[in-house]
């Protein structure tokens, strides 16, 4: 059973257990920082609740990524 993921969750971490999560995050300012070409860099170093705040997301975004989130998590432990 895996850990229990939060909002402190290292954001490459995440993308690299959960494909799907940069898809997700793509249209939230994913694009963005790989248009900038900077997402290589700071994905490592950035977490969940991080990117929330440099993408300057509202609460009600937030809680919508990671319901959405939440639910890949729920799928990938379903198949296993």
């Amino acid at each position: 059973m895996r850990e229990r993921i939060t909002f402190d969750a290292n954001l490459k971490q995440l993308i690299e257990e959960q494909p799907k999560i940069k898809e997700l995050l793509y249209d939230y300012g994913l694009k963005k920082l790989e248009e900038e070409d900077i997402a290589d860099v700071v994905l490592d170093k950035l977490t969940l609740k991080g990117f929330f705040r440099m993408m300057d997301l509202d609460d009600e975004t937030q809680g919508l990524i990671w319901e959405k989130i939440q639910h890949l998590y729920k799928e990938m432990e379903d198949k296993k």
